[in-house]
């Protein structure tokens, strides 16, 4: 009960009315790293060292990037790191930043997990648990697990007259 309590108040707290941009997922998506690796038949592709992947306004960086595709279509994307890292610019120009040492990214789901130290901010609003699963088209967030065994924490700011 008290986690639906904290996912509904997330929601209506954090998740302002914006969304990001729709754009982004129709966008090329980009991979740099030191190296790579295609396994055809797998469909799988690793990518080693000082990773970007940018689509659109979103930018994902760490140390070790694994991509898996379905009938040539990527489907996953997970990165790991000390410090993996998410970013993107919603519709109304707020920038989201994610962090955590493992970010799963869905693009045909519009979702991201980040696991393990995760932190979510927008604006100067920050969400902080071991588990955080992020919407981008709605920008709804849950945070936590169904047990309870990982703690939330939220930093709320005051809205400021100029926004």
């Amino acid at each position: 009960m008290l986690n639906k309590f904290i996912f509904i108040y997330v929601c209506m707290i954090i998740c302002l009315p914006a969304h990001s941009y729709e754009s982004d997922k129709d966008k090329p998506i980009f991979l740099e790293s030191d190296s790579a690796k295609w396994d055809e038949e797998s469909q799988k592709s690793t990518y080693r060292g000082n990773v970007v992947v940018t689509q659109g306004s979103m930018v994902l960086t760490g140390n070790l990037l694994i991509v898996t595709s379905k009938n040539n279509e990527i489907n996953k994307m997970t990165v790991f790191g000390e410090k993996a890292t998410y970013r993107q610019k919603t519709r109304n120009g707020k920038i989201v930043n994610g962090e955590s040492k493992k970010i799963e990214y869905y693009a045909d789901k519009a979702k991201i997990i980040f696991l393990n130290k995760a932190v979510l901010t927008q604006s100067n609003n920050t969400v902080r648990s071991n588990k955080i699963i992020y919407q981008t088209d709605s920008e709804n967030i849950m945070a936590g697990d169904k047990e309870g065994k990982s703690r939330v924490k939220m930093t709320l700011e005051p809205k400021k007259d100029n926004e």
